[in-house]
């Protein structure tokens, strides 16, 4: 069998191109390494010193975030039977207007605010589904860092995770105060 002469040049040219190296501008990045996130000793760094350990207590990362115009970073944790953590680094001097943010889009999406004890006392706390035998309750805590401020939203329900909040919250508290 033989190939026409344009036949055999278009060959080539797909060949060609199949084995030249990629240019560095025309190679893919992993999602994390382009939002700024890059491998750490215990899991990933944010290029704004956000650390996202894998484990935290009896957390597991599950997903990193970038940027955007309300925090520098942020990481999304997952624990036993659902509950959910999301830990979100902010400019100094801004967490404060992040939880009353918070507070406010709560309300006004109709939310109950609700009064709770333990460690949940020192957050906002919302309940969010009360037509189920558990009620979902999610709760913001806002921390001022010496560099940065910091958020924890979590998400959980009550009655049956009440006694996991308490060591969920010292447990990324605690993860906090090693990197700031």
């Amino acid at each position: 069998m033989s190939l026409s002469k344009s036949s055999a040049s278009f060959l080539f040219w797909c060949l060609l191109v199949i084995a030249l190296p990629l240019s560095p501008a025309s190679a893919q990045l992993a999602p994390e390494q382009d939002a700024g996130w890059q491998s750490d000793i215990e899991g990933l760094r944010h290029f704004s010193g956000l650390r996202c350990p894998d484990v935290i207590g009896a957390f597991f990362r599950i997903k990193v975030l970038e940027g955007d115009n309300v925090a520098l970073a942020g990481c999304i944790y997952t624990g036993r039977d659902g509950m959910t953590a999301v830990l979100r680094k902010h400019l100094q001097g801004t967490g404060r207007q992040e939880a009353l943010r918070y507070s406010r889009n709560y309300k006004s999406a109709g939310f109950d605010p609700i009064s709770l004890t333990g460690a949940a006392a020192s957050g906002i706390s919302f309940k969010t589904r009360a037509w189920t035998p558990t009620t979902l309750i999610e709760t913001l805590w806002y921390f001022d860092g010496a560099k940065a401020d910091f958020t924890l939203w979590l998400t959980y329900t009550l009655p049956t995770q009440e006694i996991d909040v308490g060591p969920a919250v010292s447990s990324f508290t605690s993860a906090l105060a090693r990197q700031n």
